[in-house]
């Protein structure tokens, strides 16, 4: 009986498998490489694995995706090279590491250009992000899957109260090496200052730096409140996370039928991370006004605003993106 139970079950099997590799359009076995360089336990990383268990349901196992979180294969620089060359699959990452291959995006990399998770929706599904979209599967062999997925902004974290851009001119203030960066916190009137991320704790507390600005939803866990008791929702920046795909794999890997439920997945793995990512910031905005952290949520982002007028002209007029493109942003409003 046994015998006869267990030949049962596997013909059902069978017959399940071969099933869903017909509503595939035939689609054979695959296991694709899914790489990432998010922390294990973040939103991201949440919204990763939703993704993996997703693919796997729809295509009842089709369709396998190991996933390697945390910088298992290396760092997002060597993640893109690998994607390009197509030894991974697919990639889970901000958008910002696609600016070096497509350099119109840089114009989202520059403080306050968007004021709102609203503005900068309305650019993604614009025509303009669509042609730098194609552009970046015509040129580079990139095809993003989705990407829509916008975190919580950046803020201010500060050793003293801020409510205006005076308020933090000439302060010493940590600012990640990079140009758009630089060249936004130059304009507010900082003295920008290079740490690693993990030296920002250590620069606080030394007095080396009296502010540093860092996404909302990820002050917490670096535990940056320890040593600056003041946050001000300067909002200036979003991050943008994409699934992006190698193309050639993507086309000679999948049918049709099953690169529709990737992307279908894809998309929802970006709703998913925006999920994750508001709660990471409510119940850490929560912890951290138990720590006595003071909280400035209406401060005068106007003051900082008219600190970078200019600056998108000379970065458009440097060549960092396209003529025209910075008023197209504005005008998305």
């Amino acid at each position: 009986m046994k015998k006869v139970f267990a030949a049962v079950m596997l013909l059902t099997m069978m017959a399940s498998s071969v099933a869903e590799a017909a509503e595939l359009g035939g689609q054979q076995k695959v296991s694709l490489k899914l790489a990432g360089t998010i922390a294990v336990g973040a939103p991201g990383d949440l919204a990763a694995k939703e993704f993996v268990k997703a693919v796997e349901e729809r295509t009842g196992g089709v369709v396998h995706i190991d996933y390697y979180p945390a910088g298992q294969l290396g760092n997002s620089d060597e993640l893109s090279e690998q994607l390009l060359m197509g030894t991974i699959d697919l990639n889970w990452q901000t958008l910002d590491w696609y600016m070096t291959l497509q350099n119109d995006w840089n114009v989202l990399g520059l403080g306050f250009a968007v004021e709102s998770k609203e503005h900068l929706a309305k650019f993604l599904a614009s025509e303009r992000q669509a042609e730098i979209v194609k552009k970046l599967l015509d040129e580079d062999g990139i095809r993003l899957l989705a990407c829509n997925g916008i975190s919580s902004p950046r803020v201010l974290i500060s050793v003293n109260p801020v409510n205006s851009a005076n308020d933090i001119q000439k302060i010493n203030m940590r600012v990640p090496s990079l140009d758009l960066y630089t060249r936004t916190w130059q304009a507010i009137g900082v003295n920008c200052i290079t740490l690693s991320t993990g030296d920002v704790y250590m620069g606080f507390k030394d007095g080396m730096i009296a502010a540093t600005e860092f996404p909302l939803g990820s002050i917490y866990n670096n535990a940056y409140h320890e040593v600056a008791k003041n946050i001000t929702y300067t909002n200036h920046l979003y991050s943008i996370y994409c699934m992006g795909a190698n193309e050639e794999n993507f086309q000679s890997k999948l049918t049709p039928e099953a690169q529709a439920v990737l992307i279908e997945c894809a998309e929802q793995a970006c709703q998913d991370y925006m999920k994750y990512d508001a709660v990471s910031v409510a119940e850490g905005v929560e912890a951290m006004k138990a720590a006595g952290v003071e909280f400035n949520e209406t401060p005068d982002l106007e003051s900082f605003r008219a600190k970078m007028s200019g600056v998108a002209e000379k970065c458009e007029a440097d060549g960092l993106w396209s003529k025209g493109l910075f008023e197209y942003l504005q005008n998305c409003k």
